[in-house]
C-alpha cells in the first residue's frame, strides 16, 4: 500500500514539474518580447489596483467593527471626536505592499514609453507605404497616428517633469495639465479606434486584413464578402474588448479635478484588466509551440 502510494506521488510530482517546465518556458518566449513585457505588466497593473481597492475595503471594515466595540464598551458618553491610530496589522502592510507594487509597475510602463514615438513614427511610415485600400480606413488610421503623437509628446513632458528632469516654475505647472491633455488626446485615439473597428465590420473584416484581394478573404457572393479565417473575426473582437475596456478609463483620467473623476480604484482595476488579458491572451497564442 506504501509503495503504490509512493509511486502516486512521484507520478504526481513529476506531472507537476513537467507543467511547471513547460509554463514557465512558455512564460520566457512571452517575455522575450517588448508586447509580451507589456502585455504581462499591463494586466499585472490593474490586478493589483483591484486587489489594493478590495483590501482597503476589508480594512475599513475592520477599523469601523474596532471603532464600534470601542463605542459599545465605553461606560462614559464621548463628547469628542475618536481618532484611531491605524494598527500595524499584516493586512495593513499587505494594503501598502500591493500599492507599492502597482505605483512600481505603472512607473517602469510610463518609462518604457518615452521612446514610444519610435513605434509611432514606425506606424506612420507602414500606413504611408502599405495603407489601406479602403479611403475611410486610411483616413481613420492617420487620424489615430497623429493624435497617438501628440499624446506621446504630452505625456513624455509630463512624466519628465514630474521625475524633475524637465525642471523650472512653468514645469510644475505644466506637467500635471500635460499629463491630463495626453488622456484626452488617448481618448480621442480610442474613440477614433472604435470608429475604425466599426468601418472594419462594415467591409465584414475584408478591408483590414489585405483587402486588395489578399488571401484569407474569399470572394464576393450575393453581394456579401465572407471571411475565410476564423481567425480574423476573432482579432476583431480582441481588439473591441480592449477598446471598450480603455474608453471610461481615458474618460475617467481625462478630468482635471481629481474630486470629481467618475471610476473607483475598483473599476479602474476591472476595466484596466480588460486589454490587458486581451492582449497577453494574444501574444500568448502567438508564442505557442
Amino acid at each position: 500500500m506504501a509503495s503504490i502510494t509512493y509511486k502516486h506521488l512521484q507520478i504526481l510530482l513529476h506531472r507537476t514539474a513537467v507543467r511547471t517546465d513547460v509554463f514557465l518556458t512558455h512564460l520566457n518566449r512571452v517575455l522575450a518580447s517588448s508586447t509580451g513585457i507589456e502585455a504581462v505588466l499591463c494586466t499585472l497593473s490593474y490586478t493589483l489596483l483591484f486587489v489594493h481597492s478590495r483590501l482597503i475595503r476589508l480594512l475599513e471594515k475592520r477599523y469601523e467593527r474596532l471603532a464600534l466595540a470601542i463605542v459599545t464598551k465605553t461606560s462614559s458618553p464621548i463628547t469628542g471626536v475618536a481618532t484611531i491610530t491605524p494598527l500595524r496589522t499584516r493586512l495593513l502592510e499587505l494594503c501598502a505592499g500591493t500599492k507599492a507594487l502597482a505605483d512600481l509597475i505603472d512607473d517602469f510602463r510610463f518609462f518604457t514609453r518615452l521612446w514610444g514615438l519610435i513605434a509611432i513614427y514606425g506606424w506612420a511610415r507602414e500606413n504611408y507605404l502599405a495603407p489601406p485600400g479602403d479611403a475611410v480606413l486610411k483616413t481613420l488610421v492617420w487620424a489615430q497616428v497623429g493624435v497617438s503623437a501628440v499624446f506621446q509628446v504630452l505625456e513624455n513632458g509630463a512624466y519628465l517633469a514630474g521625475k524633475g528632469v524637465l525642471r523650472g516654475e512653468k514645469w510644475v505647472v505644466r506637467g500635471p495639465r500635460w499629463m491630463v491633455l495626453s488622456n484626452r488626446f488617448w481618448l480621442a485615439h480610442v474613440l477614433v479606434e472604435g470608429l475604425r473597428l466599426w468601418r472594419v465590420r462594415q467591409l465584414r473584416f475584408n478591408e483590414e486584413f489585405g483587402a486588395k484581394g489578399g488571401a484569407g478573404v474569399s470572394s464576393f457572393d450575393g453581394g456579401e464578402v465572407k471571411v475565410q479565417s476564423e481567425a480574423l473575426r476573432k482579432k476583431w473582437y480582441g481588439d473591441f474588448y480592449a477598446n471598450a475596456g480603455w474608453l471610461p478609463l481615458t474618460l475617467h483620467w481625462s478630468f482635471e479635478d481629481e474630486s470629481v473623476v467618475p471610476l473607483s480604484d475598483t473599476w479602474i482595476g476591472l476595466f484596466g484588466m480588460i486589454p490587458g488579458l486581451v492582449a497577453l491572451r494574444e501574444v500568448w497564442q502567438q508564442t505557442a509551440e
